[in-house]
């Protein structure tokens, strides 16, 4: 074993892709060569994002914008397409894969055919969503930016709608039920972008969220809203759905002189337009301090100063208040400037999410009130992670662009 690096329990099964040309793949080999895990080759470069989904449940796409179907089982991997924004998060649902071109175009992979839109216009970083008839996603509108819906037409994909609402410039919606209709539920995204009320820049740029929307999904207009008053923001890209108390809510970050807190926001039954602050943690204590929240929709949990120290709370709802209470110590599911918020995988009733220098992955378990099961050594840095579909497995893209998929 490498000094340092615990031995992985007998039934682990590590996959470890590492691509051409990687100066770490020596590094690699010594480390799968004292047994610790299996190694093999994948036909791919060096890998800058990975997504959930696709033909073999794994895509990957390089720094130079090709995208990999990635082979789980440490088999050849299939080039899908080129040309593709690396920045911006891929969105495989609805049988089809939409991206962004380095352009900045609409690109989709449905039933085996592409298409793409004719308009370049969409806003790097930005999150896409796809619904059964649409893809959602971000638009730059000269200095401002609006949510847009692009539906197929004969020529490509076009605009069907877009927001009057300006939206963050990296805001990553999400489709939530919040009034329990039953249809299908409508579209969660932080607007109201603001760079002067809140000064710290941990997510990429100094763009904070001043009001959080619910916009009905086809044409767009505002549903529900809420609007935080200055000096507050929610220091977030992208609210997290959970359920409570037989409701649907949105768990997010809000931040103030105060720093961080956690906060549960939901539909305000006594109010038709409004969403409410349902409830919120106590905060940091300092400006600039921040949190990272992660929750599997049931459980509410969040690692304060992720790079500083990085301890990890489990949150209970209380009134109106999320009682905190400490869990463990030397985590990190974030890294300053990185969109990517929460590096934790929920797998059943177990968290897994990295030590504060990324090389464990330190598996807790609900069941037994957060026990730290096992610590499983990494041979480079995590800096994002991915839950495979149909397994209890995740993917672990690490420093250098190799790949990991670990069973727990």
């Amino acid at each position: 074993m490498l000094p340092g690096l615990p031995r992985l329990s007998r039934r682990k099964a590590l996959a470890l892709g590492a691509m051409r040309g990687l100066a770490t793949w020596g590094g690699v080999q010594a480390f799968a060569a004292q047994g610790a895990a299996s190694v093999t080759l994948l036909g791919a470069e060096k890998l800058q994002r990975i997504e959930a989904g696709g033909p073999t449940g794994l895509l990957g796409i390089t720094p130079s914008g090709d995208l990999w179907a990635l082979n789980r089982s440490g088999g050849a991997s299939r080039r899908i397409a080129g040309g593709l924004d690396a920045q911006t998060p891929l969105a495989a649902g609805e049988g089809r894969i939409a991206a962004r071109t380095r352009e900045g175009a609409l690109w989709v992979l449905e039933r085996g055919s592409t298409s793409a839109s004719s308009a370049a216009a969409l806003a790097p970083r930005a999150g896409l969503l796809s619904l059964p008839l649409a893809v959602i996603g971000v638009l730059q509108d000269g200095p401002d930016h609006r949510l847009v819906r692009m539906e197929p037409g004969a020529r490509g994909w076009i605009e069907a709608a877009r927001s009057d609402a300006a939206v963050l410039p990296d805001a990553r919606p999400l489709q939530i039920d919040l009034d329990a209709r039953g249809d299908g539920g409508h579209l969660a995204v932080f607007a109201g972008p603001d760079d002067t009320r809140y000064r710290h820049g941990v997510l990429g740029d100094g763009v904070e969220a001043t009001r959080l929307l619910w916009l009905e999904r086809h044409g767009l207009g505002v549903l529900r809203e809420h609007v935080l008053r200055a000096p507050y923001v929610f220091e977030d890209i992208a609210p997290r759905p959970v359920s409570f108390n037989g409701r649907a809510g949105l768990l997010t970050v809000r931040s103030g002189p105060g720093g961080a807190q956690l906060a549960l926001l939901a539909a305000d039954p006594r109010r038709p337009k409004s969403i409410e602050l349902v409830a919120a943690g106590e905060d940091l204590g300092s400006a600039g301090r921040w949190m990272a929240p992660s929750t599997d929709g049931r459980h509410l949990m969040a690692v304060h100063t992720p790079h500083i120290g990085g301890v990890l709370h489990a949150y209970r709802l209380e009134g109106n208040r999320l009682e905190r209470r400490r869990i463990v110590d030397d985590v990190s599911t974030h890294r300053i400037g990185s969109r990517e918020l929460d590096m934790a995988a929920w797998i059943g009733s177990r968290l897994v999410l990295p030590s504060q220098d990324g090389m464990r992955l330190r598996v807790l378990s609900a069941s037994t009130d957060w026990q730290e099961l096992e610590a499983i050594a990494l041979p480079a840095p995590a800096v994002m992670t991915v839950r495979l579909p149909g397994s209890h497995g995740l993917a672990v893209l690490m420093a250098g662009g190799l790949v990991v998929t670990v069973n727990v």
